[in-house]
């Protein structure tokens, strides 16, 4: 007799569940997008301690007669796809028809559905097996309860994480298919407790606010751009409002939830010196594409999708994004507010009016038409238009007023008082001169009257040999005089005076020590090294003439508001904060 037998359906339904269902978050999500599918416009997700006890999934969408209902139990049986023709036309959430085979499998499942149009059934499964079939609901749609969930595996019971953690998962995925559906109203309870209550009125906006504090909301920039392939559009904070994970990065693709390093990568490089280091701004990205340029079929849990034009979305983001911080004003508004003063006083900081927000009443299914270039279409800020500033250049007229502690330069306009950080400020003047300077095809040289020697170590007299030519490109002409010695004879113009050698050093070192960086990163971050050590420092005054040169010279920066470190060159304290502080007018 052989060796190879075929697996019985509950056995493999549980393989599947291994890929499919990790946590109590995933069946959540499995379920969900089932009820989107189904076009339900109002789902509610209601617990039992974190789920450990009770998930229940109900909806009101096209609902299951009783056939349905039993094939919706059979592995790979699915209403989504028919042919290898619709395997890449996929418009839907779930596919596979892994999902409830798989959940019934590890759990004890009750499902009631009915289409409206006859008494629906309800079916009770243990070991992914039918136990029990009784009459149903009449209303139309279907509930879904899963109880007890890996209580015949309790290896993978014993390792979910803690109530409060596995909580925290579940709310993360809701709150973001509640983004990425703002026509649809979601509610989520947990013990009876109400942790999300959308609206349902295709307002993005509105479901961050129910996610994020209103400063946040306040934060938030409306982008959109298209090129040939894609059209994009959500929302992104700006630089002063940040998070120290990629978590609240939240990207969508026909409305999918994805996962993707590459759009990742692209979002942050589109800040670049806007944010510090380990830095991330808040993102709601909505992809729109034609469903032939992905693949979503290359993950169990369909996070992942494969696009064909890669390269052409992540110019787009980054084309995008930049040109839309480049419109702003990014200089950070300092808030105080009294101890005393009520969290939800009625005062302008907690007042917000959502009505000019931008309304996502695009379908999922509709394809991107053609367009010849990646320029941005103009965008606004998610501030109703009534209550932004008329437009004026980004950077504030200011007058000079005085230096405190050495360190900040203080001005004034009729908005309020603004303080710069001066080092900060000379940082992000030299980087951008330095960037310039050295990203030219040819840099401009001249030769030192007499050689300076540069008493260098060993090795890296040793590896000059390797690393001359990217010297050369720099503008530094060098030549070896003894084991530890190098003669330098040329240098780029842009070298400050008396300065030679320690630029020469600097700019030797850091070239061997990151010659496997791509030039143009290479060029990025010996200017940012270079700034940083050759510009004002902290407690060093400065007179007015200096001051307000470097006023002048941080205007004509192509970003003013920040150092290459992502630092604020500039905070502002408006007329009605100080006042306010003084007690001169009610908070």
């Amino acid at each position: 007799m052989g060796k190879i037998r075929q697996l019985d359906e509950a056995l493999s339904n549980m393989i599947a569940a291994g890929e499919v269902v990790e946590n109590m978050a995933s069946v959540i999500k499995e379920l969900m997008e089932n009820a989107i599918d189904a076009e339900a416009d109002a789902i509610d997700i209601d617990l039992k301690a974190s789920g450990l006890k009770m998930i229940r999934v109900t909806d009101n969408g096209t609902g299951m007669d009783k056939s349905d209902l039993h094939m919706a139990f059979k592995r790979h049986a699915t209403s989504k796809i028919r042919t290898h023709h619709d395997l890449h036309h996929i418009g839907s959430l779930g596919f596979r028809g892994e999902a409830l085979p798989s959940i019934a499998s590890v759990s004890v499942l009750e499902i009631d559905s009915s289409t409206g149009e006859a008494p629906g059934k309800k079916l009770i499964l243990r070991n992914g097996r039918i136990e029990k079939e009784e009459p149903g609901r009449a209303l139309r749609g279907t509930a879904v309860t899963v109880k007890n969930l890996f209580y015949n595996t309790p290896a993978r019971l014993k390792h979910l994480k803690s109530e409060q953690k596995e909580l925290s998962l579940i709310v993360d995925y809701v709150n973001k298919i509640a983004l990425s559906h703002p026509h649809i109203k979601f509610k989520l309870l947990n013990d009876g407790r109400t942790i999300l209550n959308t609206q349902g009125d295709d307002n993005p906006l509105k479901v961050l606010h129910q996610i994020y504090s209103l400063d946040v909301i306040k934060s938030m920039l409306y982008f959109e751009g298209k090129n040939q392939y894609f059209s994009i559009r959500g929302y992104v904070s700006k630089p002063e409002t940040t998070r120290s994970s990629r978590q609240h990065m939240m990207i969508f693709t026909n409305r999918r939830i994805i996962r993707n390093p590459r759009l990742n990568k692209a979002v942050k490089d589109a800040f670049d010196t806007y944010l510090p280091l380990h830095n991330y701004p808040i993102l709601f990205l909505d992809i729109t594409v034609d469903p032939l340029l992905i693949d979503v079929n290359i993950h169990p849990q369909k996070l992942e999708v494969k696009f064909s034009e890669q390269s052409a979305l992540e110019s787009l983001i980054r084309n995008t994004l930049r040109a839309r911080l480049k419109e702003e004003d990014l200089v950070p508004k300092i808030h105080h507010t009294p101890k005393q003063e009520s969290a939800h006083a009625p005062n302008e900081q907690t007042t917000f009016d959502f009505k000019d927000a931008p309304s996502f009443e695009k379908k999922i299914s509709e394809k991107v038409k053609p367009y010849g270039d990646e320029t941005p279409r103009a965008s606004k800020s998610a501030v109703p238009k009534e209550t932004q500033a008329p437009e004026t250049s980004r950077f504030p007229y200011l007058e000079f007023i005085g230096q405190f502690m050495g360190t900040y330069l203080l001005f004034q306009n009729e908005e309020g008082l603004y303080l710069m950080d001066q080092h900060a400020a000379a940082e992000r003047i030299r980087y951008e001169a330095y960037r310039e300077a050295m990203a030219k095809d040819r840099v401009s040289q001249k030769l030192l009257l007499a050689p300076i020697e540069l008493n260098l170590s060993s090795d890296e007299v040793i590896a000059f040999d390797t690393y001359q030519d990217t010297l050369v490109a720099f503008g530094l002409e060098l030549e070896k005089k003894d084991a530890t010695t190098l003669l330098l004879k040329k240098i780029p113009v842009w070298f400050m005076k008396n300065e030679e050698a320690a630029y020469a050093e600097r700019m030797i070192r850091f070239i061997k020590d990151e010659s496997d960086l791509s030039v143009r990163v290479m060029i990025d971050q010996l200017a940012k090294d270079l700034s940083c050590k050759h510009s004002i420092r902290a407690n060093k005054y400065i007179t007015r003439e200096e001051a307000e040169k470097l006023k002048t010279d941080l205007k004509t920066c192509d970003n003013p508001f920040t150092c290459p470190h992502g630092r604020p060159t500039l905070i502002s304290f408006s007329v009605s904060e100080i006042e306010t502080m003084f007690k001169r007018i009610n908070a």
